[in-house]
């Protein structure tokens, strides 16, 4: 292979790579950042991380396995950002144990993209039913600053008050989704 040629093939390689890359990303990049964001409250906070976590990604892309789920390998990298973040920001208590991330990267790893965004669409669906006051409630305690503890002193309640009310709308979100989901995939066991 003549010198001038050598170039051009590892431009190709790296185009390749490139393109693969942006695929993977592509096709699992709300599932990776869905990820992020159970873990990181703060939406701020989540997009910078997942920012950073693609980096990662990208410059240890040559480490990937092929053979393995890119899903699982990049909730890894993201796993070890968030505690990297966590450490920094020193407030670990407000956010998941190892144990439970790792249980949160199997569980999602089982659901095919299609199932997750089935999810996404039901939980949208649940959360327009709820009352006004409800969905309120939600919105400042999973967006809003402060978190349930700010929720509960601006609506005077104590705080296990407002755990008790995210608990209950919590659960009635979960049988709506289930139901949601049942009769998406078998209406006529439901009529």
């Amino acid at each position: 292979m003549s010198p001038v040629a050598l170039p051009l093939v590892q431009m190709k390689a790296d185009s390749d790579r490139k393109a693969e890359f942006a695929d993977y990303l592509r096709q699992h990049q709300s599932q990776l950042f869905g990820y992020i964001h159970s873990l990181i409250r703060d939406l701020n906070d989540a997009d910078d991380l997942f920012q950073q976590t693609t980096v990662i990604l990208w410059n240890k892309f040559n480490d990937f396995d092929r053979q393995r789920s890119f899903v699982a390998w990049a909730c890894g990298v993201a796993r070890l950002e968030v505690a990297n973040f966590l450490r920094a920001r020193g407030r670990q208590r407000l956010y998941f144990t190892d144990e439970l991330n790792l249980l949160l990267i199997e569980a999602q790893e089982e659901l095919t993209p299609l199932e997750l965004d089935d999810r996404r669409a039901a939980l949208t669906q649940c959360v327009a039913k709820l009352r006004e006051r409800d969905r309120r409630l939600l919105d400042e305690c999973y967006r809003g600053d402060g978190g349930v503890h700010a929720a509960a002193d601006r609506h005077r309640r104590s705080a296990q008050s407002v755990y008790n009310s995210l608990r209950r709308i919590r659960k009635a979100l979960f049988e709506c989704i289930r139901r949601t989901l049942a009769q998406k995939t078998q209406p006529e066991l439901l009529r």
